[in-house]
């Protein structure tokens, strides 16, 4: 299974959406996203976006029918649950007032931090669980933290 840990091995890596589009941090492209489809290397996601003032879900569908899910919790948007086949995380905000998150996985291991920024771009760095992680999960759960968090997204379609 491919895995997330394609970061630094450790030291401290990044990655950063801008726009439509994820990169590493050597500004290597990762995933992009075109007319509702996450591209991810050979593999592709149909996004299914459903924003609401009380309700906010992002459901994604795999060419083999593996199902992706980012659904919030309660009655707000602080707290998100993920599921992508199977695996479940959490994905919630770390201070009130803050849209930063951390993504953890079901033994409570921090997968990743996403930090939006003013700018637009969403950083997202790797915690200590990230090599436990698929790869296609953290990129589908952080574009679904992109569209709720982000203060500026511009979508290409």
């Amino acid at each position: 299974m491919d895995k997330a840990g394609i970061f630094t091995g450790g030291t401290g890596g990044k990655w950063v959406w801008e726009g439509n589009e994820l990169f590493d941090a050597h500004t290597n492209p990762i995933a992009l996203v075109r007319s509702d489809v996450l591209l991810v290397g050979e593999q592709r996601l149909l996004i299914e976006y459903s924003p609401g003032p009380q309700h906010f879900v992002v459901r994604a569908t795999s060419v083999d029918g593996t199902l992706y899910r980012v659904s919030q919790k309660g009655f707000t948007v602080s707290q998100l649950e993920g599921e992508c086949d199977g695996r479940h995380y959490a994905l919630n905000r770390n201070r009130w007032w803050s849209k930063q998150r951390n993504i953890v996985n079901d033994w409570g291991d921090i997968v990743a931090t996403v930090n939006p920024l003013i700018s637009g771009r969403v950083e997202v760095l790797d915690g200590p669980a990230i090599d436990d992680v698929p790869t296609l999960d953290l990129v589908f759960l952080t574009w679904a933290l992109v569209l709720v968090d982000s203060p500026v997204r511009q979508t290409l379609t």
